[in-house]
């Protein structure tokens, strides 16, 4: 069986194999120079920026009528956008000097109101520091002149009554005749009881025997008499059937100081 070619196939060639093929298209030149695209701003309105998109800023003055790829392209606007931009810096320097100056104007003032607090707020714990220490100062004060009244007046009252004591027990020395009154005053307080005898000093008993108190004693009836008694100092002590009339001045004397002191402590 023949086996069939079409045409195309027929005039088929085997190409020979290459490694490479190239075509030159132009030369390199060895100072090339750069013409930058000269782009006409088309003016639009007011510039819409997508929602979407953050707002970063870098957007130029829309009053520029020229925007070049490269500011080496054409020197006059070059220069005119070199001094946009030192323009827009100054005015930023001149805005952040603002600031800055603001800044620490704020911070001046804030500080100042912190430390005047902080001064007012030291001051109050002092002045609270030193109020409690002049109260207990004072409360010390008090209790010490309190302490040293309550000395002083039982001191005086010691003082007093040791006086008194000097002055009762010279008296007793000088005036004997102290002793009828007395002898006079224990007698009536015996009631119904029977007198057995009235115990005095010796010194007392010395001058019932000289000068003759008996006499003088209205309630001297001859059933009792007087007994001179080494303990007892001035007054005298009623013996009678119902018990002892204690009228010692020194004891009674002693029992009104005791009374007095514990009085006044």
């Amino acid at each position: 069986m023949t086996e069939v070619i079409s045409g195309a196939q027929a005039e088929f060639q085997e190409t020979p194999y290459e490694d490479s093929t190239w075509e030159i298209l132009g030369e390199i030149e060895e100072n090339p120079q750069f013409n930058p695209i000269d782009l006409q701003v088309i003016s639009t309105g007011e510039f819409q920026l997508d929602p979407m998109f953050e707002d970063y800023g870098g957007r130029l003055d829309p009053s520029m009528k020229h925007r070049f790829h490269l500011p080496e392209g054409d020197q006059n606007e070059a220069l005119s956008l070199e001094e946009y931009y030192k323009n827009h810096i100054g005015e930023l320097e001149e805005k952040h000097a603002a600031l800055v100056a603001e800044a620490q104007k704020v911070a001046f003032e804030e500080g100042k109101q912190k430390g005047w607090n902080d001064a007012l707020e030291e001051a109050k714990q002092r002045e609270g520091l030193a109020r409690d220490s002049v109260k207990l100062l004072f409360e010390d004060m008090v209790s010490q002149i309190r302490d040293a009244l309550s000395k002083l007046e039982k001191n005086s009252v010691e003082f007093a009554l040791a006086v008194s004591r000097k002055i009762v027990g010279t008296a007793v020395e000088v005036n004997p005749e102290y002793l009828v009154p007395i002898v006079r005053e224990a007698l009536s307080n015996a009631g119904t009881a029977v007198i057995k005898k009235v115990r005095v000093s010796p010194e007392d008993f010395e001058f019932i025997e000289v000068v003759g108190v008996r006499k003088v004693l209205d309630c001297f009836d001859g059933t009792w008499d007087f007994e001179a008694d080494n303990t007892v100092r001035s007054g005298c002590i009623v013996e009678t059937s119902a018990g002892e009339i204690d009228y010692r001045l020194d004891e009674a004397w002693q029992r009104v100081a005791e009374d007095v002191i514990r009085v006044v402590r």
